[in-house]
């Protein structure tokens, strides 16, 4: 009798298990909008490369599968298509602007030879989302070849703008600017002008020049070798610009209008929640603060999530002799 009693109690859980996964293959766990526009620039290669590996997270066009509907796992699913199409979305390919398109691919190729995409956890069940080393030469070639042609073709206007930024930064060089916070309420690091400098580099998908600047502490954590990880205290600075052909050396790409200056702070116990660093941006020659509340820093570590073993860092400083 005993045994009659377990035996039904089971068979209804069962059921009961059967009825609720069965319920659950209904329910919507990540609506799919319209597609608006679609990446069709590149090779076919290319196309299936990125649509097998990527679409179902960067795309309006998510597959999901029935374990993907069962609880606690549709959950996460959902934030992470929501998260991956804020940051790229295949779908709306055509908002996206000539620059950023160019930018995009670029971070796309960098996370996957850093083994930060497709995730981990994503290709372990999706086998065929992994992205072998002929795919991945297909997709540098391509990625790497938007920029063949690097001639620099500057318009009237952008010497125009270039000519009055650096007249009003002329005229306005001996008042004193009062630059308002970060949101995160980091200050204006006045004193960054007088930092040395640690590198350069050229962006080639932004057609931008920046130089890497470091304060003291920086500085001296370079000369001694201890920048993985950089000492608390370090400061380093990047400021960035437009390029444009100098009009005395034609060969030559020097630095045009101003776009932003960027800093990290290093304080590995005041910044324990972004990774042991401050970030900060200002913008234009106003300087005006980057980001609309505290949580922009975390767009800034997505962007660095790839040299984490570097501390979070880009750069290699470059040689003094």
């Amino acid at each position: 009798m005993q045994f009659i009693n377990m035996k039904k109690l089971l068979t209804g859980i069962i059921l009961i298990v059967t009825i609720i996964i069965i319920g659950y293959q209904f329910i919507e766990v990540v609506p799919n909008p319209e597609v608006t526009s679609d990446f069709t620039e590149a090779t076919t290669e290319v196309r299936k490369i990125l649509r097998t590996s990527c679409y179902d997270c960067h795309s309006n066009e998510t597959k999901i599968s029935f374990y993907n509907k069962f609880p606690f796992v549709a959950e996460m699913v959902r934030k992470d298509v929501t998260k991956a199409r804020a940051k790229l979305n295949f779908s709306e390919w055509d908002k996206y602007s000539e620059k950023e398109k160019k930018t995009i691919l670029y971070n796309v190729l960098t996370k996957i030879k850093k083994n930060i995409m497709p995730p981990k956890s994503y290709s372990f069940i999706h086998r065929e989302a992994e992205i072998d080393k002929k795919e991945l030469a297909i997709l540098e070639t391509y990625i790497k070849g938007l920029d063949d042609d690097l001639g620099i073709k500057i318009l009237e206007s952008d010497e125009l703008d270039f000519e009055g930024d650096y007249n009003n930064w002329i005229d306005n060089q001996g008042k004193k600017k009062t630059v308002k916070n970060a949101p995160n309420g980091i200050e204006f690091p006045y004193d960054y002008r007088n930092w040395q400098v640690v590198s350069s580099s050229f962006r080639k998908d932004h057609n931008s020049l920046r130089v890497i600047l470091g304060n003291d502490i920086a500085i001296n954590a370079i000369k001694e070798n201890k920048i993985n990880p950089w000492p608390d205290g370090a400061i380093l600075g990047k400021v960035v610009w437009n390029q444009r052909s100098d009009e005395n050396w034609e060969a030559a790409i020097v630095p045009s209008t101003f776009i932003h200056a960027e800093f990290m702070f290093k304080d590995s116990n005041k910044y324990k929640t972004t990774k042991g660093w401050g970030w900060a941006r200002w913008v234009d020659q106003e300087l005006k603060p980057f980001g609309k509340d505290a949580n922009f820093s975390q767009s800034c570590i997505q962007c660095h999530t790839p040299v984490k073993d570097r501390d979070y860092i880009f750069t290699t400083p470059s040689i003094f002799p």
